[in-house]
Order: C-alpha cells, then sequence, then structure tokens
C-alpha cells in the first residue's frame, strides 16, 4: 500500500481510525501507509475545515508569538532577579535586639545660654499709615506696643526652655540703631516724632526698664553687649567718627540706670565691632551697615564680609564661630553661622517706596550650648498678627 497512490477509501480509512482516537504511528501500522503520508491525510482535512487565513491576520498571529516570547522572557528575567534579590535579603543577618530606651523628660539638660539680638529699634522714627498705603506704620506708641509683645513672647520661651535646661546667663546683643537720629540724610527730621535729645531719653528709660524686667524674671546674670549702628550717628558717613553716636550715648546712660541691679552687666564697645565669647564659642558683632546687598539682597554681602573679617581676624590669632548683624532688617540665618537680625520698624517710607520691601517686625533668640554652639533660634514677632491693619481698597 505504501508504494500505492492512496485512494479516497485509503484515505477515508485513516481518517476513521483518527476519528476513533488512534494516533499517527498506530493507523500507520493498521495501514501499512508510512506516518509522513498518514499526518498529510490528517493535516489535508484539518486545511478543508479551517478556511485560508489572511495575510494580515496571520501577521498578526506572529506578531502575537513574539510578543509572548518576549513576554514570557521578561517575565522569566524578573523571576531571576527578584529570586537573587530575596536571597540576599534572605542572608542579611537580623538587627540586633538594642536595649530598651525611654525618653526622660523630667531630666535636667546640660547648662546653655540664651542670646537676644536687640536691633533697628530706630526710636522717634516716624512711619504714616496713610502715606505707606497701609504697607507700614511706626510711632513710639507701635514701639511700645511691640515692646509688650516681645515681652508676652520671651515669657512663654522661657517657661518652656527653662522647664528642662538651666539657663544660669541671658545674653542681650545691642546691635545699634538703637535711635533714629536726624542728621544721617536729608529730610530725615521730617520722619521722626520726636527730637534726637528726647530720643535717647526715652529709649534709655525704656530698654533699661526692659532689661531689668529680664533680669528679675529669673535668677539668672544679664550680659549686654552693644555696637553703635549708623542711623544714631552724627553727620554724613565719614564726616564724624563711627563713635560720634547717639547709640553710645544711650548705652552710656542705660549701664547708669542699671547700675543698681547685681545681676546685670553692660559692656559697652568702643569699636564700631565687638568680639564676645559665649559658652567657649565666640560671635563678631556688628551692626552691618557697611555690607553692601546684590540686586537688593544682603545675604550674599554679609557672607562676604563675614570672611573677610574671619581673615583678618585670623592674622592676629583669633577668629569667631558666629557672626552677627542687624540694620538690613532682614532676619536670615546664613549657612548656620550667620545671624541677620530683623527690625522694629518694619516697613519705612525708604523701604517700601525705593526698595518696595516691607519686612514684619521682628527680633532674634537663640541658645548656646559650651559643645554644640547653636542648637536652636526663634525669630520672635514683634507685632500681633491679629492687629494688623488693612490695607485701602478703592472701588
Amino acid at each position: 500500500m505504501e508504494k500505492m497512490t492512496l485512494t479516497q477509501k485509503d484515505k477515508a480509512h485513516i481518517l476513521a481510525l483518527a476519528d476513533k482516537g488512534m494516533g499517527r504511528r498506530a493507523i500507520a501500522r493498521e495501514t501499512g501507509v508510512s506516518q509522513w503520508k498518514v499526518r498529510k491525510v490528517l493535516e489535508e482535512r484539518s486545511n478543508e475545515r479551517s478556511p485560508e487565513k489572511s495575510p494580515t491576520d496571520k501577521m498578526r498571529e506572529r506578531l502575537d508569538l513574539a510578543e509572548l516570547a518576549a513576554l514570557k522572557k521578561r517575565k522569566t528575567l524578573f523571576e531571576i532577579i527578584g529570586e537573587n534579590i530575596l536571597r540576599a535579603v534572605q542572608a542579611i543577618p537580623p538587627p540586633k535586639t538594642l536595649p530598651p530606651e525611654k525618653l526622660l523628660f523630667n531630666k535636667k539638660h546640660e547648662t546653655e545660654e540664651m542670646a537676644l539680638m536687640f536691633s533697628d529699634s530706630q526710636i522717634g522714627q516716624l512711619v504714616d499709615q496713610q502715606e505707606s498705603g497701609g504697607l507700614g506704620a511706626y510711632s513710639i506708641d507701635i514701639f511700645l506696643e511691640r515692646l509688650e509683645f516681645l515681652k508676652v513672647s520671651l515669657k512663654k520661651i522661657f517657661e518652656i526652655h527653662l522647664d528642662n535646661t538651666p539657663y544660669p546667663v541671658f545674653n542681650i546683643f545691642f546691635l545699634g540703631d538703637i535711635v533714629e537720629g536726624s542728621t544721617i540724610f536729608p529730610g530725615q527730621e521730617r520722619q521722626t516724632d520726636m527730637h534726637v535729645v528726647e530720643q535717647v531719653m526715652f529709649a534709655v528709660d525704656k530698654i533699661a526698664e526692659f532689661v531689668a524686667w529680664v533680669a528679675a524674671l529669673f535668677p539668672w546674670k544679664v550680659e549686654c553687649f552693644c555696637v553703635v549702628g549708623n542711623h544714631g550717628r552724627v553727620g554724613k558717613k565719614g564726616e564724624q567718627s563711627p563713635l560720634n553716636n547717639f547709640d553710645l550715648l544711650t548705652y552710656a546712660f542705660m549701664k547708669e540706670r542699671l547700675q543698681k541691679f547685681s545681676n546685670v552687666e553692660v559692656h559697652i564697645s568702643k569699636s564700631w565691632w565687638m568680639l564676645v565669647e559665649r559658652m567657649k564659642h565666640s560671635f563678631l558683632l556688628v551692626h552691618g551697615d557697611d555690607i553692601r546687598a546684590w540686586m537688593g539682597i544682603p545675604y550674599y554681602g554679609i557672607e562676604r564680609s563675614e570672611s573677610r573679617y574671619q581673615k583678618m581676624l585670623g592674622r592676629t590669632g583669633e577668629g569667631f564661630h558666629y557672626f552677627c548683624c542687624g540694620h538690613h532688617h532682614q532676619e536670615a540665618a546664613i549657612k548656620s553661622r550667620i545671624f541677620a537680625n530683623g527690625s522694629w520698624v518694619g516697613g519705612s517710607e525708604f523701604s517700601i517706596k525705593t526698595l518696595q520691601a516691607a519686612s514684619a517686625p521682628t527680633q532674634l533668640l537663640f541658645s548656646v550650648h559650651p559643645v554644640f554652639g547653636v542648637t536652636w533660634e526663634r525669630n520672635i514677632q514683634l507685632q500681633d498678627p491679629a492687629k494688623l491693619e488693612p490695607i485701602t481698597i478703592y472701588r
């Protein structure tokens, strides 16, 4: 039968055996036909039953098969990576059992000292709220309101920190511009609400009263360190010595007023700068009026000035850890070693009209540790946010 051409009867016989469930090899043995011819007969019937697929369908089928193969390969890759990662993680030894520790809230920590930066109060300056469009307002009365608000804030801060940390000393860094003055630029007297002599008398009375309040609030020592600013100087810049200054007069009278307080000391610099050591850390105090701002931003100038002072003092064998200044009316902490203080005034005619800047009135308070240096800082708001006056809107 193998040598013969298969007849329709032969093919029918092969198909009948296949329908009974016999395989190609069994059919070949039964009929004497080769397995190749048996398969050909079976394929012919299969092709007759299924219509011819179009080229598009065949292409889609090939693409589906290729995509399926790629997915299988990708799945296998991820499985291999996942298994390797899992084995690596399982090989890591478990963490050692740590000894149980608890937070100790009643423990007294190591001794630190607080330092309040006090600058740019510019007592006597007048900022008319109507002229500024509501963006700024300042006067003697507003200064007194902000001084009382500072006391409220300080008392809350003291109650938080004195409960867990010993503070034997409270420092006040007076950084200048305590009074407004009247001679440093044309028309300055127009922007004051009292003459210079009155400014000094008022400043001595109120600031000495504030220092006495701090000294009596807690059994600690109050150390005051004072440098002059530029608003209180006599004449234009360069005409007189920087120390021919009403700030210096204010400090001297304040020192006399506080002599009866045994826990208060006032140190007045005989230069426009001052190097102070507290808790084994050195602080350079300057007002900052010689620091130039770049595009209205003082931070780059302050950083350059700090670097130059560091280099200049380094030649004498001295240096400092922290740089403290005022003048720019913008509070900032730069690289955790440079502290720029805010002001009591906030927006003034010059800052609003010329610089288009009106920072909130603030003063900086921080704490110093003998090992870690400055451990925390608080930028204290001097104006109660609930009492902000709305600006005028014309409709």
